[in-house]
């Protein structure tokens, strides 16, 4: 591929790998920080639905493996709503942040979800 068309290819064409891998259940909401209005890495067992407080996966506390499939904040209401926001909303995580650069934009909600429950791949925004 030339120079040229490097340069006028969509910047959405390219693939974004984790510089650091990172083990996460299927949940794109586990281990994140929402209560900002938008999705942070927090390292921890946080849930992000949970957006009044600092709160843990609930499926973990009752000792159950996290998954979104399975988790009981997966209802109708709720996925309408994150459906609403999903390419606008920003996450953030920490496996994915350019080293040596101080800030970036993040992916969005809908490329996460579908990177954590269904493999997908997400292309740069």
């Amino acid at each position: 591929m030339g120079l040229l068309t490097q340069l006028l290819t969509h910047k959405g064409s390219r693939e974004l790998k984790p510089y650091a891998q990172k083990d996460r259940p299927k949940c794109p909401f586990y281990g994140f920080n929402g209560m900002y209005g938008m999705f942070m890495d927090s390292e921890g067992n946080q849930c992000a639905l949970i957006t009044d407080s600092f709160s843990p996966c609930q499926m973990e506390m009752a000792e159950k493996t996290p998954s979104w499939s399975e988790c009981p904040f997966n209802t109708e209401e709720k996925r309408k709503d994150l459906a609403s926001v999903a390419r606008k909303m920003k996450v953030f995580p920490k496996g994915f942040h350019p080293p040596k650069q101080r800030s970036w934009d993040g992916v969005s909600l809908e490329s996460w979800v579908r990177y954590i429950t269904d493999g997908v791949p997400i292309k740069e925004e």
